[in-house]
């Protein structure tokens, strides 16, 4: 459900409110300081309060005995385009925090379980409140959101004990569709035709080959779809196009010796920015700067 957005958004949000009130520096110390712990958990959980609040009152005020969605609704919803987007705000909201948790002097193997856990935990508590809920054809405890969900929060785990896998990164991306305005979306993250999901892979990591500028190309496989009524009608789209690899400006020492900087890239990361990109199905055609 879009509320898996939402989380990811509202992650954003707590992100920028800490580093503004913490007036963080760019330094990031040698052993985990207990106090910058505490802030940041306090805050993690007054941004979940405000989160859920908000989601109960969007989406959860219809009450119901749990129940668990129907399996044939698991593709006929928004043909799995809901699920990629559980896997990717998964995903981002993993990366992110362990990112985040950098700044305590956390080592990194305990950062990214750490991270992994708060995302699975935030992730869970949706889709529990999802099966307590009726109304939409999307409520209801779904086994598919789940498993999307593992393993979008875990992917970031298997990326740091198996490097080669940083060669892949999942992004998210939007572009107004023809039924946005025709039937009302408040967001454009509630609407799955506006929403474009990407997988981008940077070859020269995956092959191992050193380059000094051609790394901060990567090419993005996407996925939309297209004319969905939430009961089983549309199409799927698969796209191929360029990405920028926001990692290769870890190599400048300006980025390296600055944790803002990094956290930075590590936002932009998530974002694919419009690049040229063709339509492979269900019928070819190029975009310039529009995906």
């Amino acid at each position: 459900m879009a509320g898996s957005f939402l989380n990811f958004f509202f992650m954003k949000l707590f992100i920028v409110l800490f580093l503004f009130v913490t007036q963080l520096n760019a330094s990031v110390p040698d052993s985990l300081n207990k106090n910058r712990l505490i802030g940041i958990s306090s805050f993690s959980v007054a941004t979940f309060a405000v989160s859920q609040a908000i989601q109960y009152e969007q989406f959860w005020e219809n009450r119901s005995k749990f129940h668990i969605m129907p399996l044939e609704n698991e593709y006929k919803d928004a043909l799995l385009a809901d699920k990629y987007g559980h896997f990717f705000a998964s995903y981002a909201i993993s990366k992110s925090y362990a990112k985040l948790l950098e700044w305590t002097g956390m080592s990194e193997e305990s950062r990214v379980w750490v991270g992994a856990g708060v995302s699975l935990l935030n992730q869970t508590v949706v889709e529990i409140n999802d099966g307590f809920s009726e109304g939409e054809v999307y409520l209801g405890f779904s086994f598919g959101d789940m498993l999307f969900n593992i393993t979008g929060a875990g992917f970031p785990v298997l990326q740091y004990y198996y490097p080669i896998l940083e060669c892949i990164n999942f992004k998210i991306s939007f572009s107004k569709s023809d039924n946005f305005d025709r039937i009302g979306y408040d967001y454009m993250i509630n609407d799955y035709e506006s929403t474009y999901h990407w997988r981008s892979i940077n070859p020269f990591i995956l092959f191992g080959v050193e380059t000094k500028y051609w790394d901060i190309l990567s090419i993005a496989i996407g996925h939309s779809v297209k004319d969905i009524d939430r009961n089983g009608a549309g199409f799927h789209e698969i796209y191929l196009g360029l990405d920028i690899n926001w990692k290769h400006f870890y190599k400048y020492d300006l980025v390296i010796n600055n944790y803002y900087l990094q956290f930075l890239i590590e936002l932009l990361d998530k974002y694919k920015f419009p690049l040229p990109s063709i339509r492979i199905t269900p019928s070819f055609e190029f975009y310039g700067f529009q995906r």
